[in-house]
């Protein structure tokens, strides 16, 4: 039940609460705030479950408390934590970073920007909130798996339908990626250990689907290039180790229509198992980066890490160049042997 209390301050410093409270309480009209000392505040947030809290760190002294309590308050909610602090420490600021706070600013900031970022904050918990209820909608309607987080073969294909015509109408570039297990690695991928490397190595923004393929994934990364797609096709083989391959297929978003590209992805799955570096580039992807072969940008060190790519695209250069030289020579002399 709501109690009323949308900001808990928790400070141990009387002229922070003078200095802010007068500020705070005139929020958006409705909001009001509790103060808190560092005893206190943890039964204050789970009693009174607040949209946003700050926190005052006043010196070196209050850090190892301030930590400790933020990492408590992380185990009961997510909603923002602001940490207000008198002497900027940046390595206290980084582990309290990854701690989990949600933006971090000095007292010397005056009560204008701190009022700002505590509405910014009430905002962004607000929006998160009908996040979660349009997601716990998506998987009552067996949209969004909730093991994974992933959307589920039933409605992949409307999803990314969706994204795809999002990119269009904004003319925006994206790629897919997709993956599945190589059978011939030393140690077969579980599906668990692939899930795990794509959830730590794609944006919150991008598509990800269990498709109807067994453990096959698409991935639609937004607002991305081959070489952004690369970079996301590394790290996650990187995740799933040396002894665990995957298999894949990257192609470019090309076309209005998602069962189109489908049925390219698919094959381009096919012919990466049997490429050597057990990728597949599809052509309309691999010809945006043909100019690779005619600059000497091949031997820098800054693509010196795309080597593999720039292999597969010079093998398909020597297909598409020799092959029909071949082709005609032997057109021309097939009757002459025979």
């Amino acid at each position: 039940m709501f109690s009323g209390t949308n900001v808990i301050l928790t400070t141990n410093n009387e002229a922070i609460v003078g200095l802010l409270s007068s500020e705070l309480v005139q929020l958006r009209n409705i909001d009001s705030i509790l103060i808190r000392n560092y005893q206190d505040t943890l039964s204050a947030v789970e009693n009174d479950k607040p949209q946003a809290i700050i926190i005052n760190c006043q010196n070196s002294i209050e850090e190892p408390l301030c930590l400790d309590l933020i990492e408590k308050i992380k185990k009961i909610t997510s909603v923002p934590i602001i940490l207000l602090v008198e002497n900027y420490n940046p390595q206290f600021v980084r582990i309290a970073n990854k701690a989990g706070i949600s933006d971090v600013l000095s007292v010397q900031f005056g009560n204008s920007e701190i009022l700002m970022r505590t509405i910014w904050s009430l905002q962004k918990n607000e929006m998160r909130q009908r996040h979660k209820k349009y997601e716990k909608l998506l998987i009552q309607l067996n949209a969004i798996n909730p093991n994974t987080g992933f959307y589920t073969a039933k409605y992949g294909n409307k999803v990314f339908q969706n994204e795809i015509d999002y990119l269009n109408e904004n003319n925006m570039s994206g790629m897919f990626i997709a993956l599945e297990p190589n059978e011939n690695s030393r140690l077969k991928p579980s599906t668990e250990n692939i899930i795990e490397a794509i959830k730590n190595n794609v944006r919150s923004t991008d598509t990800i689907s269990h498709t109807r393929l067994q453990n096959t994934f698409f991935i639609l990364l937004a607002n991305t290039n081959l070489k952004g797609a690369m970079v996301v096709w590394n790290r996650i083989n990187k995740a799933i180790g040396a002894d665990e391959t995957l298999c894949g297929c990257i192609h470019e978003i090309n076309c209005e229509k998602f069962e189109e590209m489908e049925e390219e992805i698919k094959n381009g799955i096919v012919k990466g198992h049997n490429s050597p570096e057990l990728l597949y580039i599809s052509e309309t992807s691999s010809s945006n980066n043909d100019n690779w072969l005619e600059t000497e940008s091949i031997i820098t060190d800054e693509n010196h890490k795309d080597f593999k790519l720039f292999r597969q695209i010079f093998t398909k250069k020597l297909e598409n160049v020799i092959k029909p030289v071949i082709q005609n020579l032997v057109d021309e002399y097939e009757d002459v042997l025979t």
